[in-house]
C-alpha cells in the first residue's frame, strides 16, 4: 500500500490509535473533543480522512509506532539524526532506494519539520552534491538522472498527503520557456500544497503563450516561475511582460531561481525568491491577505 492510495482512504479511529500507540478511546476522545476532525459513515461510525491523521500527528510531535497502518514505510520508525540528513538522503538517492529516501523525509515531516525547510536543507544538499558527481566520471551522469527520478516519486507521494482542502485558493506556476529543470518547479508546487493551496503545476519548459492561457483558465491567486537556464531575450522579455501584467492585476507573483536575474521584472509588484521558505512565507502572506 502506498501513500497516495491512501489520501482518498478513510482510518477508523482503532486503526489511527494502533498507528501512533495510543487507545482507541483515547483517539475517540479526541475526535469528539474536535482536536481530530472526522466524518460519519451512514451508521454513525467515525471515520478520519489520512490528511487529518498526519496534520494531527504534525502538530502534536505524535510518535508513530505502525507508520504501516498509514500506507507509510516501516523505515519511518528509525532513529533520525538530523545531522545525518544530507549524508544518508545522498546515499539513498545515488543508490536509486526511493523506500528508505522517502522514509527520511516523511518522519522529518511528521515530527514537525516544515516541506520548505526539508527543500532548502537536506534534499537541496544531497542534489547539490549528486550534480557535482559527473566531473568525476560520465557515471555520475546516470545517478543524477536516476536520483532525480527518485526525488520526482518523492515529491508525488509528499503531494498525496497534502490535498488541500476543496475550495481553496489556486496557485499556478511552471519553469520557463527553454529550462528543463524539472525538480524546481514541482518543489514549488508541492510546498505551495503544504501551504494550502491547490497548486498546478505546468512543468518545464513551459512557452509564454501556454501560460498565458492556462491564467485565463485557472485564475490563480498565486502564479510563480521557476529559472534555473538562462531564457533567451526573447522569452525573457515576454515572461517579464506577462508578470508584470498579472502582478498589476492584483495577481501575487513570484518568481525564484539560479537564472531570475535574467528576467527583468519589476520590483516589487513581482517578488523575487531565494529559497523555498522565502516562497512559503510569501504563500502565508498571500493567505493571510485573502482572509
Amino acid at each position: 500500500m502506498i501513500v497516495r492510495d491512501l489520501v482518498r482512504q478513510l482510518l477508523s479511529p482503532a486503526e489511527l490509535a494502533q498507528a501512533i500507540g495510543v487507545s482507541e478511546s483515547s483517539l475517540k476522545r479526541w475526535v469528539d473533543a474536535g482536536k481530530i476532525r472526522a466524518v460519519r459513515t451512514e451508521g454513525g461510525h467515525r471515520r478520519i480522512p489520512i490528511a487529518e491523521a498526519i496534520r494531527f500527528i504534525r502538530e502534536r510531535r505524535q510518535p508513530v509506532v505502525r507508520p504501516e497502518l498509514l500506507g507509510l514505510p516501516a523505515e519511518m520508525i528509525m532513529s533520525v539524526d538530523a545531522s545525518k540528513d544530507v549524508d544518508e538522503l545522498q546515499r539513498h538517492l545515488e543508490t536509486g532506494d526511493v523506500r528508505q529516501a522517502r522514509a527520511r523525509i516523511l518522519a522529518r515531516y511528521l515530527a514537525g519539520e516544515s516541506i520548505a525547510a526539508l527543500f532548502d536543507g537536506p534534499l537541496r544538499g544531497a542534489l547539490e552534491r549528486i550534480g557535482e558527481l559527473w566531473k568525476d566520471s560520465e557515471a555520475g551522469i546516470f545517478v543524477e538522472h536516476r536520483a532525480s527520478d527518485v526525488v520526482i516519486q518523492l515529491l508525488g507521494q509528499l503531494r498525496a498527503v497534502l490535498e488541500p482542502p476543496i475550495g481553496r485558493p489556486v496557485a499556478l506556476g511552471c519553469a520557463a520557456e527553454g529550462d528543463t529543470h524539472l525538480l524546481p518547479s514541482f518543489m514549488a508546487a508541492t510546498v505551495l500544497a503544504a501551504e494550502s493551496f491547490d497548486a498546478i503545476n505546468l512543468g518545464a519548459d513551459t512557452p509564454v503563450a501556454a501560460l498565458e492561457a492556462a491564467i485565463a483558465q485557472h485564475a490563480p491567486v498565486l502564479l510563480w516561475v521557476s529559472v534555473m537556464m538562462p531564457p533567451s531575450t526573447e522569452v525573457a522579455s515576454s515572461l517579464a511582460r506577462l508578470l508584470a501584467r498579472e502582478a498589476d492585476a492584483d495577481r501575487a507573483v513570484i518568481i525564484g531561481g539560479r537564472h531570475v536575474a535574467s528576467v527583468p521584472v519589476r520590483q516589487p509588484a513581482v517578488h523575487v525568491a531565494a529559497s523555498m521558505r522565502e516562497l512559503a512565507a510569501f504563500a502565508r502572506g498571500v493567505l493571510r491577505a485573502r482572509e
